[in-house]
C-alpha cells in the first residue's frame, strides 16, 4: 500500500513549517507535484531521441544543455575548438543527459547518424548537419537560449549557421507552456520537440480560492529577501521535480534553506530518503474501447475541446499524459469522426460527449455556473 506523501517523515516535517490552519494549503502544493524517476526520464528520452534521429539531417551532434556564464563560448578558440563540457564547475543535469546520450549510442543511435564527439574538429570531419540540444526541463526557456548563444559564439559554428550548413533542434523532456512558446519563436515550431507539458498552478485543478491560498502561502513564506523566487524562477509556478534535481522553477518554499526551517529539497537537491516517492510511471493504456481507460481519456479530451482547449500541451497537462499521447488522442478523435480537422466537435462528437457528461457530472464550484479548470488552461494571448 502506497504511503501518502504527507505521511513521509521529511514531508511531514516540512508541513510543520506552517501554522496548522495553513497546512491543508501546503498539502495541496505537495500533492500536486509530479515526481519523475530517473528510469522514466532515461527511458522516454532515449526512445524519443531514437525516434527523432531519422527525421533530422545527419550527421547529428547532440549536446546536453547546461548553464553558461555571460559571454562564455561552448568551444575553445581555434579551428580544432575543444568542447568545454563541464567547465568551470561540477556537472549538474548535463551529466545525467550526457549519460542518456551514451545510452542512445548504445541502442543504435550511431547507425542513425548520432555522433559521439563534440569538438569542432570532429564535427568538421564528419560534416555535421544538425545540432540537437537536449534538456530535461525548461521552465522559462532561458537556459536553452543562452546555451544556444554559447554554441554560436564560436565563429566556426556561427559561419556554418549563416551559410545554412547546420540547423538547430531542441528536445526537452518537459517544458512549461511559456518556455515552449519562447523556444518555438527562437528555433521554429518544427524544430522544438517536447515530450511532456510541465504541470503548473494553472493545471493543478485547484479552485480559484485554493489557487489564491497557495499563492499567498508561497509569497508569505518566501520572505521579502526572496520574494522574486516565491513562485519559482520568473514566476514559472512549476510543479515538477526529478530524481536528480528539483529545479528552481518550483516555488521557493519547496527548496528553501534557512535556520529553523525544515527543508524539503535543500539546495534544489533530492535527499536519499525522498527517492522512494519517485516511482516509475506505468505507460497509459492506449485502447480506445468503450469502458476502458483509453475511452475515458478520449472523452476527457473531447470535453476539453468543447471548452475551447485545443492545445495538445494543455490537454496533456490536465490528463497527466505525454504531449505525444495527447496528440494521439486528438488524431483518434478525428479518425473516429468525432472532430473535424480543426479539432471542433462534429455532431457525432457532441452526441458522444453529451452521453459521457451525463454519466460523469462535472464538478461546479459554489456560486458559479461553469467548471473551473478548463477555463484556466486556455492558452495565453
Amino acid at each position: 500500500m502506497t504511503v501518502p506523501r504527507s505521511e513521509h517523515p521529511r514531508v511531514a516535517a516540512w508541513l510543520e513549517n506552517f501554522a496548522v490552519s495553513r497546512r491543508d494549503t501546503a498539502r495541496l502544493l505537495i500533492d500536486a507535484l509530479e515526481l519523475i524517476s530517473e528510469t522514466d526520464l532515461r527511458r522516454e528520452l532515449i526512445a524519443a531521441t531514437l525516434a527523432l534521429l531519422p527525421n533530422l539531417a545527419g550527421p547529428v551532434a547532440a549536446f546536453p544543455a547546461r548553464e553558461v556564464s555571460p559571454g562564455e563560448s561552448a568551444h575553445a578558440e581555434g579551428r580544432a575548438g575543444r568542447y568545454q563540457l563541464l567547465e568551470p564547475g561540477l556537472p549538474g543535469s548535463e551529466a545525467v543527459l550526457a549519460n542518456i546520450l551514451t545510452g542512445v549510442l548504445r541502442e543504435g543511435g550511431g547507425s542513425a547518424g548520432l555522433l559521439g564527439g563534440h569538438d569542432l574538429e570532429s564535427l568538421r570531419e564528419h560534416k555535421v548537419r544538425t545540432i540537437l540540444l537536449l534538456d530535461d526541463f525548461s521552465g522559462s526557456g532561458s537556459q536553452l537560449i543562452k546555451f544556444h548563444k554559447a554554441l554560436r559564439r564560436h565563429k566556426t559554428i556561427r559561419s556554418w549557421t549563416s551559410y545554412h550548413l547546420i540547423e538547430f533542434h531542441v528536445l526537452a523532456y518537459a517544458a512549461t507552456d511559456k518556455a515552449a512558446r519562447l523556444l518555438r519563436r527562437r528555433f521554429g515550431g518544427d524544430k522544438v520537440h517536447i515530450l511532456r507539458a510541465c504541470p503548473t498552478f494553472e493545471g493543478a485543478g485547484w479552485t480559484p480560492e485554493q489557487r489564491a491560498e497557495v499563492d499567498a502561502l508561497c509569497r508569505a513564506s518566501a520572505g521579502r529577501r526572496n520574494k522574486n523566487w516565491a513562485l519559482g524562477f520568473r514566476d514559472s509556478c512549476a510543479l515538477i521535480a526529478f530524481e536528480h534535481t528539483a529545479p528552481n522553477n518550483l516555488p521557493y518554499i519547496l527548496w528553501k534553506v534557512a535556520t529553523g526551517w525544515n527543508c524539503l529539497f535543500a539546495y534544489k537537491g533530492v535527499p536519499n530518503d525522498l527517492l522512494r516517492l519517485f516511482t516509475m510511471r506505468p505507460d497509459p493504456p492506449r485502447e480506445p474501447l468503450i469502458g476502458s481507460a483509453g475511452a475515458a481519456r478520449l472523452s476527457q479530451t473531447m470535453d476539453l475541446l468543447a471548452r475551447r482547449v485545443y492545445d495538445a500541451g494543455n490537454i496533456a497537462e490536465v490528463l497527466r499524459v505525454s504531449i505525444a499521447e495527447a496528440e494521439r488522442l486528438l488524431r483518434l478523435a478525428h479518425t473516429l469522426g468525432l472532430t473535424n480537422a480543426r479539432h471542433r466537435l462534429t455532431d457525432a462528437g457532441r452526441a458522444e460527449l453529451k452521453g459521457w457528461r451525463a454519466a460523469h457530472p462535472i464538478r461546479v464550484l459554489p456560486n458559479r455556473d461553469e467548471p473551473y479548470y478548463p477555463k484556466q488552461l486556455r492558452a495565453e494571448r
